[in-house]
């Protein structure tokens, strides 16, 4: 059973819970941090996306590049919108 407004369904949910364990593991970071940012960016990008096919990629992609940009620049605070903002 889907946990989350932000999903629609189970089978939604798991993919993205799936997408979540993989970067988790390919960045060496907890699933919780992981989880907290790919949350808030897939958050913003659905409120937005006309189609939904690919959320799952972009939003991996998303946080894959914030979190690479955070472990080479510093540390980051990530908002709602799941954008960065100065800490």
């Amino acid at each position: 059973m889907a946990t989350s407004g932000l999903y629609e369904n189970d089978t939604e949910q798991s993919q993205h819970f799936k997408s979540i364990r993989m970067l988790a593991r390919d960045l060496e970071m907890p699933e919780e941090e992981i989880r907290k940012v790919y949350e808030a960016v897939l958050d913003g990008l659905k409120a937005r996306a006309r189609i939904k096919d690919y959320l799952g990629l972009l939003v991996s992609r998303g946080v894959r590049n914030m979190m690479v940009k955070e472990k080479y620049m510093g540390s980051r605070v990530v908002g709602a919108n799941g954008l960065d903002k100065a800490s």
